[in-house]
């Protein structure tokens, strides 16, 4: 299995890259590849202590993807919504957002993802609050019918979307 014409073994070896945009985009590629790349949970799990954070939180929606039981990911995604970047929490929350519906540990991260409509940072705000909505088919109907107020307003104080 590849990622861009690019073998999961050698996505595992740019994890360790000197450039962090290789090693993010290392992680990237081993979460598109998904389950099959199992065998880069170790090198992900140690990319969780990279020294740049936006690296650990591709590492670990990486973890996420290949691994969805995996007692890392999650953790690791929840303490970047806390991180002091404002950058690094928004894509966070992206991640979080983007578990999907089916993931096994979707409903443990909502009251985060609730938290998180509380931060400062309107890109934080926004990414927490589509990834709420997003494990709701309900979405659908609010962004067809063109009312992102009113999803906006329905997730923001629980109606229909509480979790």
């Amino acid at each position: 299995m590849s990622y861009l014409g690019v073998g999961i073994v050698d996505w595992i070896a740019s994890l360790k890259s000197s450039d962090p945009l290789e090693r993010r985009l290392a992680a990237h590629a081993l979460a598109e590849i998904g389950g099959t790349a199992r065998v880069a949970v170790p090198a992900l799990t140690e990319a969780l202590r990279d020294s740049v954070s936006f690296v650990r939180v591709w590492a670990a929606a990486a973890l996420a993807r290949v691994e969805p039981e995996n007692a890392f990911a999650i953790p690791a995604l929840l303490a970047a919504t806390r991180d002091s970047t404002y950058f690094v929490r928004s894509l966070a929350a992206w991640h979080l957002g983007r578990l999907g519906p089916q993931h096994p540990k979707i409903e443990a991260v909502m009251p985060e993802l609730r938290e998180l409509l509380n931060d400062n940072d309107p890109s934080v705000h926004s990414e927490a609050l589509v990834g709420r909505a997003a494990r709701r088919t309900e979405v659908s109907f609010f962004v067809r019918c063109g009312s992102w107020r009113r999803l906006t307003s329905a997730i923001s104080f629980g109606s229909d979307f509480n979790g």
